[in-house]
């Protein structure tokens, strides 16, 4: 990231907005984040809520033909709305003057608290690879804002702000899912969420990609969330071929395919094939399937700054400087049958 720089205050002509750059500042580490932000961007809106519409997944049991000359079969499908909402991320960083200043001094390597008086200090012009110390701080600043953005991915629980003392929040897909329609396995002994929790298998994936085909989800690019341990344990699985009574049919290829920019792995399954990303940040004893089509980043417009922008704040007299960074965004995750999730898994 470009060393950030202008008046004090920032002018409009200085305003850097770094959209582009939180989706792909740390796209392994955030890879929903990436994926849907290199797939479909990001919507701007002028309203700090949004709705996304879902609706009735239409069977057909029996056909009643045509008559000539007669009247047509009347069809309709039930529509409702539900309320998305935007969450305020405002972060900072301050420095003060002497830090940024001296890029030149090296610190030494010791643990004390009073090592500046335990040791002498080095001034090594020249060898410290990080010469301005603001910048570098906002590079590390951005890359924080995109992994809380990636936890409340997954784990927001939604609040509109209208309870007193409330902040807005944004809903995850923890809660998303779960929204009436939504689409779970259970995946413990019990089969209904009161058993043990098991190792994630192939199985579970296949079941729940199952409920989803039933559910009307259109699985156009679907993705397996999961943790790095739960994809250990679905791999050895894979690989062993104790799935499916032995079949070795079906396997994990490595990173063959590209989903938004960012690599993932692939499971094939009756389904078709899915794609496969590690998250740091899942609900516990969960996985997800996401279909990536149908996520889209949804930003506020701050007239005369943007979407996601830095700002100067005022220290008053302290000899030191601070810079924020402000944004207000959320998921349209699309119809919450879309997507599923994959209960009690060790």
């Amino acid at each position: 990231m470009a060393a950030i720089s202008g008046a004090n205050p920032i002018v409009a002509s200085d305003v850097d907005n770094f959209t582009g750059e939180l989706f792909k500042i740390t796209p392994t580490r955030t890879p929903l984040l990436a994926a849907a932000g290199g797939l479909n961007g990001g919507i701007v809106t002028n309203s700090t809520f949004f709705q996304f519409q879902t609706q009735d997944n239409v069977t057909v049991s029996s056909v009643t033909p045509g008559a000539e000359g007669g009247q047509p079969n009347y069809s309709g499908q039930s529509r409702s709305s539900v309320q998305g909402v935007l969450e305020i991320f405002h972060e900072a960083v301050q420095i003060s003057f002497s830090a940024q200043a001296a890029s030149g001094e090296i610190v030494p390597f010791d643990l004390s608290a009073n090592y500046k008086n335990g040791i002498d200090k080095l001034a090594l012009e020249g060898t410290n690879q990080v010469t301005d110390e603001l910048a570098y701080q906002m590079s590390l600043l951005l890359e924080t804002i995109a992994k809380k953005v990636e936890f409340q991915a997954f784990n927001g629980t939604f609040n509109d702000g209208s309870t007193g003392g409330q902040n807005r929040q944004m809903r995850g897909l923890a809660a998303h899912v779960n929204l009436a329609g939504g689409n779970w396995e259970y995946h413990d002994t019990d089969g209904d969420g009161t058993g043990t929790n098991q190792k994630l298998s192939w199985s579970a994936v296949t079941n729940l990609m199952k409920t989803m085909y039933t559910a009307g989800a259109p699985m156009k690019n679907p993705v397996l969330f999961c943790s790095p341990a739960q994809l250990l344990d679905l791999n050895n699985e894979v690989l062993k071929g104790t799935a499916a009574s032995g079949s070795t049919n079906y396997g994990i290829l490595p990173r063959d395919r590209n989903v938004g920019g960012v690599d993932i792995d692939t499971l094939v399954t009756p389904f078709g094939t899915i794609g496969m990303a590690l998250s740091d940040y899942l609900p516990a004893n969960k996985a997800y399937i996401v279909d990536l089509a149908f996520v889209k980043p949804v930003f506020l417009n701050i007239p005369g700054f943007g979407t996601m922008f830095v700002r100067d704040i005022d220290q008053d007299d302290y000899a030191r400087m601070a810079k924020a960074v402000y944004m207000e965004m959320g998921f349209d995750f699309g119809p919450q049958q879309y997507h599923g999730e994959i209960k009690g898994v060790a």
